[in-house]
């Protein structure tokens, strides 16, 4: 994926969800490593109150968690058209709530990274 990222295919945005979660790894090896993502990102989103209204309006309408709701209101803020995660449970939750979040998620796409790759390769896998 990151190959996709250096090539400029596609651009990275970081949050400040991210930076607080990074910050709170206990392992500095990773916390490194993160770090390193960091910088390939075109964009680093700072907290604004739009950014947690729409987050409270998420938890509202889907049940998310706050953190994730937060990550969730960041890509919509900077307008992201993908947002992956590794989080089935969160993408689960967002897309069984679709309707009642259509106005808000814009058309934004949600795949987890395997899935996301998969589209992108346009490779069918039968499972």
């Amino acid at each position: 994926m990151f190959e996709l990222v250096e090539k400029k295919k596609y651009e990275l945005i970081w949050s400040f969800v991210l930076d607080y979660e990074n910050s709170r790894n206990p392992y500095l090896e990773r916390q490194t490593h993160i770090k390193l993502i960091s910088d390939l990102c075109s964009e680093k989103i700072a907290p604004n109150e739009d950014i947690r209204l729409r987050a409270n309006e998420i938890i509202t309408k889907s049940n998310a968690k706050n953190r994730d709701a937060l990550h969730l209101a960041s890509a919509i803020w900077a307008n992201a058209k993908y947002f992956i995660t590794c989080d089935d449970k969160l993408i689960k939750t967002i897309s069984s709530n679709e309707v009642a979040l259509q106005n808000i998620i814009k058309g934004m796409e949600l795949y987890n990274p395997i899935d996301f790759l998969r589209r992108e390769m346009n490779i069918d896998v039968i499972e």
